[in-house]
């Protein structure tokens, strides 16, 4: 599983040096191993107030791709929107695990 956070903000800050217009979401990539091992279910989840979401807010699935292009991919998806063209962004991965799924019998 990989974990990403995308972040879309305007130029204009307040008094306390946040941007006016922030909005933060978070991408969770899992490796689909019932289907194919080269593809992932994404998942955007936004995480800040108001947020606009894409149109579908169930998880996707991408085909034989690596985790740093299904995260391209969700934020291309993101960057559609016609909410956040032309704001700044940031893509940033903050956990990267390619393990196989481990069962756990009790």
């Amino acid at each position: 599983m990989s974990l990403a956070t995308i972040t879309f903000w305007v130029e204009r800050f307040n008094s306390h040096g946040i941007p006016n217009t922030l909005y933060t979401y978070l991408v969770s990539i899992f490796v689909n191993q019932v289907v194919g091992k080269g593809d992932k279910i994404v998942k955007i989840v936004p995480l800040t107030v108001d947020a606009p979401s894409p149109a579908h807010e169930r998880p996707f699935i991408i085909r034989n791709s690596t985790t740093e292009k299904a995260i391209s991919e969700a934020f291309n998806i993101l960057n559609r929107l016609p909410e956040l063209q032309g704001l700044r962004s940031y893509k940033s991965i903050i956990k990267s695990e390619e393990k196989s799924l481990q069962f756990i019998n009790h």
